[in-house]
């Protein structure tokens, strides 16, 4: 009788510390935080159409001739973009090329 009184007793101890160790873990995965930021040139130089990771962002016009020297939209905060600003309407090229990553909302990027 008192075997099983042990047995019971070491069985039951047992039990308790494997329902103790374990648990349960929740995994939610974590939504990127994103935006709104803006890009911005005072060059003269600068005029084209705007382009972030390759999504059109409209006309940026450094000399504020026929376009706005800001543009904004908005990005996810951590990951690096390629900004660059084409300009096919004198055959020109492009202002190629500058990598931004935004860190917080309202962040203002320059163009030189």
């Amino acid at each position: 009788m008192k075997k099983v009184k042990v047995l019971f007793l070491i069985t039951a101890v047992m039990v308790t510390l494997v329902i103790a160790g374990c648990g349960v873990v929740v995994d939610v995965p974590i939504t990127p935080a994103t935006g709104s930021i803006r890009i911005c040139t005072n060059s003269p130089s600068i005029y084209g159409t705007l382009y972030v990771d390759n999504s059109n962002w409209g006309v940026i016009d450094g000399a504020n001739v026929v376009g706005t020297s800001c543009l904004g939209g908005t990005l996810t905060f951590g990951r690096t973009y390629l900004v660059e600003v084409v300009d096919y309407s004198f055959g020109t090229g492009s202002y190629c090329c500058r990598y931004i990553t935004p860190q917080y909302s309202g962040q203002v990027f320059w163009l030189p």
